[in-house]
């Protein structure tokens, strides 16, 4: 990854055990995928002007290690902070290659 950079992210990833005998759903887990050397950028912050609204969304570029196993279903916490990932994670080939993902939070 680039030189310098090493802030570790954490993927959160749903895994569904199945059903109970009843053929209803089991309660799902969630693994918690460390990944570090990782550089973070902000892209950007949006408010709601909508009339009764306030709220507040705001997003993330990480750029992570080639070989990261990433999902668009993943969850990912930065800085302490829970984000969706947004669209498909992009990979590009190396040396030295890499993963980037588009992350975003939103509130109010």
């Amino acid at each position: 990854m680039l030189p310098g950079y090493h802030e570790t992210v954490t993927l959160l990833r749903d895994s569904a055990p199945g059903d109970d005998p009843y053929g209803d759903p089991l309660p799902s887990t969630v693994t918690r995928i460390d990944v570090e050397d990782c550089l973070v950028a902000p892209n950007g912050s949006t408010e709601t002007t909508e009339r009764g609204r306030s709220g507040v969304s705001t997003g993330w570029t990480v750029y992570a290690p080639d070989g990261t196993d990433a999902l668009y279903t993943d969850g990912i916490e930065i800085r302490a902070v829970t984000c969706t990932i947004e669209g498909e994670v992009g990979v590009w080939p190396g040396p030295p290659g890499g993963v980037v993902i588009n992350a975003k939070r939103a509130v109010g």
